[in-house]
Order: C-alpha cells, then sequence, then structure tokens
C-alpha cells in the first residue's frame, strides 16, 4: 500500500496549525460507531474543530503521528515522544506529542506546537 497520501495529510495537518498559530492539536478518537473522528485546535483554553477525519483513517493517522515522534508503534506504554518539523523558509518547530489511553482501548493524541525560534525584541 502506498503511504504518501497519509504522510501528507498528516505534514498537512501539522503544518496548518503551525500556520495558524495554534498551541495544541488534539486527535480525539472517534467514539463507537461514530463516521469521523474529530481533530481540535487549541489557542490558549479556545477549542475549535480543526478537521474531521474519517473514522476508518483514525488507526493510521496515529500510527503515522506515532512514526513521526520516533514512538514504538507495538508499545502501548510508550506515550512520550518529540517530532522536529521543518518546513521550507520557516523555522523548525519541535512538536511534543502524547498519547492519553481512554477507558476503551482507543487513545487521543495531544501534540504541544513550540516554534524553537527565539522571540525576536525591534
Amino acid at each position: 500500500m502506498h503511504e504518501l497520501p497519509l504522510v501528507e495529510l498528516c505534514n498537512g495537518l501539522v503544518a496548518g496549525a503551525l500556520d495558524q498559530g495554534f498551541d495544541r492539536l488534539e486527535v480525539l478518537a472517534p467514539e463507537s460507531g461514530a463516521v469521523t473522528a474529530e481533530i481540535r485546535a487549541y489557542l490558549g483554553q479556545q477549542s475549535t474543530a480543526y478537521f474531521a477525519l474519517p473514522s476508518s483513517m483514525y488507526t493510521r493517522v496515529i500510527r503515522r503521528l506515532k512514526a513521526m515522534a520516533k514512538m514504538r508503534r507495538k508499545r502501548p506504554a510508550d506515550t512520550r515522544g518529540m517530532i522536529r518539523f521543518t518546513r521550507r523558509q520557516s523555522t523548525p518547530a519541535d512538536i511534543g506529542v502524547n498519547l492519553r489511553p481512554r477507558p476503551d482501548g482507543q487513545a487521543d493524541v495531544i501534540m504541544i506546537l513550540r516554534s524553537t525560534e527565539s522571540p525576536v525584541h525591534r
């Protein structure tokens, strides 16, 4: 199976959130029987619906995000990682990735977005 569209989707979600200045993304596991899994973006304490992911894609997206964060896929206890995200003509961003297990066996993914660029004072 060719994974390029999945890679582009995950990279696009992260790049878009950084471009829009969000502090955090949460990829929420779909509820039982739900058609979509919700991705929420946060700026401070205010959240907004960011993307509706088809439920059938949830597991593949989580695996890709874990791979990007260098977390081992087969270790559920491996719940913390870091993505070094670099785009052309942009400063790198270090993105903390945490898995929050849920009672139903699923996990929500929390991504903390922060730029590594120090603020410029003028």
